[in-house]
């Protein structure tokens, strides 16, 4: 690798990357030395500081240096919940406010689907969670199928199979849900009817695609009595939230990231 900086930083960045490169097999000192064009004795103070902050190991006390833990933890770090309530309530709201229907924040929590948040619209329809944490089995729900659809295939046939008598027992077949997966595929969102305490209900379900989300699925609900909506009112609702959460991710985008945070020192 060509030098680009002699800074403790820019000699990190160029080890991160190398041994990025390097994959399982790692890099040993010299050869990262040699690959930097730095002294041994610098390249080693930096490997200790990026260990220290569990971004670099090491095999045994001589052998090769790889990507820690750390590293993969920065990288697919998942907000918390409290970051992705306050990024969509505003979303919430809105599409209540112009619908007048019932909207429910959802995110997949091993096999069930929990609600984040959620608001109620003056036009009432049956729902299967009673507020916020409220848990269902993943697929019981229209959301649970939206989340399925946003998994790659492997986990969503693992999940769907685990969860088989579950649903079974709640009266969902399988082939429903594969027909939801299938109809999300052809037009990213999901359109579903569910029976709750007796009451059919529709339900519309489009997807939180946010790159801030990594190893999160979650989704946007609305809820209509049956019949209420005609196909247009109904593309119009999902166009309305659609819009909706688009806003609600650009605001938090451009907010001010480090409001009321603490600065954190970089290690080297």
């Amino acid at each position: 690798m060509a030098k680009q900086s002699s800074s403790n930083a820019g000699r990190a960045a160029e080890i991160l990357i190398l041994l990025g490169q390097a994959g399982r097999r790692g890099m040993a000192l010299a050869a990262l030395a040699e690959a930097t064009d730095e002294a041994k004795s610098s390249v080693h103070r930096t490997l200790v500081a990026l260990a220290d902050h569990g971004l670099v190991v090491q095999s045994g006390n001589r052998g090769n240096y790889r990507l820690g833990a750390g590293t993969y933890a920065l990288a697919l770090r998942s907000p918390g919940l409290n970051e992705i309530v306050a990024s969509y309530r505003p979303a919430l709201i809105e599409i209540t406010a112009s619908t007048q229907l019932s909207t429910y924040l959802m995110a997949r929590s091993g096999l069930e689907t929990v609600c984040l948040d959620y608001q109620n619209g003056q036009i009432a329809a049956q729902p299967y969670v009673s507020g916020i944490g409220g848990r269902i089995p993943l697929g019981v729900g229209v959301s649970g199928s939206c989340i399925l659809a946003q998994m790659d295939a492997r986990s969503r046939e693992r999940c769907l199979s685990l969860n088989k008598d579950t649903l079974a027992d709640w009266g969902i077949p399988l082939s429903l849900i594969e027909e939801e997966v299938e109809s999300f595929k052809l037009h990213g969102f999901v359109r579903g009817i569910r029976r709750s305490a007796g009451i059919e209900s529709l339900t519309l379900t489009v997807p939180l695609v946010d790159d801030d989300l990594r190893g999160m699925e979650a989704a946007i609900s609305l809820m209509a009595p049956l019949n209420m909506l005609d196909e247009a009112a109904e593309q119009k609702a999902v166009a309305t939230m659609q819009a909706a959460i688009a806003e609600a991710r650009r605001q938090a985008e451009i907010a001010p990231r480090a409001e009321g945070s603490q600065v954190v020192r970089a290690p080297f």
